[in-house]
């Protein structure tokens, strides 16, 4: 049997000379998550339990809920009461700018182009929609019910 396998031994080390779990792994050559699990198995060390959600700005590695995804080279916002977030909460932000512009929802057959290309280039100016019609087509010009401005249809 090992040392850390002994609850006496383990007890003594870690509670009565006050040494740190790595410390215990070293001395024991093993990995920190083993003596962590043994600690717990003893109930001499609980392991943290989180309280709440740990979503969004909740979670301790939250950098603001913005980012750039490397696969599609979109930007990406944390927005889950969106009626089109995906499954973690996240909208892409072309279609936030464009929905922010028109003052409502975008459709589910509107798509938002980007004139120049750029995919993280979400300036109004820079973003046109474009209505996809049965098929996958889209062409033409449409005038907006809403705003009573003109897009342009590929």
């Amino acid at each position: 049997m090992k040392n850390y396998q002994d609850n006496a031994w383990l007890y003594k080390k870690y509670c009565k000379e006050n040494l740190s779990i790595l410390d215990i792994a070293k001395e024991c050559k093993t990995s920190i998550t083993t003596i962590s699990r043994w600690l717990a198995k003893f109930k001499i060390r609980t392991i943290r339990s989180y309280r709440g959600s740990r979503r969004g700005p909740a979670n301790p590695y939250w950098k603001g809920g913005r980012y750039k995804d490397n696969a599609s080279g979109y930007i990406l916002v944390y927005n889950p009461q969106h009626p089109f977030a995906k499954k973690k909460g996240y909208v892409v932000e072309h279609r936030l700018v464009m929905e922010k512009f028109l003052g409502r929802y975008l459709r589910k057959n509107e798509l938002v182009h980007h004139k120049n290309g750029v995919k993280d280039d979400n300036r109004v100016e820079n973003l046109e929609i474009i209505l996809v019609l049965g098929g996958g087509q889209h062409y033409g010009n449409i005038w907006c019910p809403f705003c009573n401005k003109q897009f342009k249809i590929k």
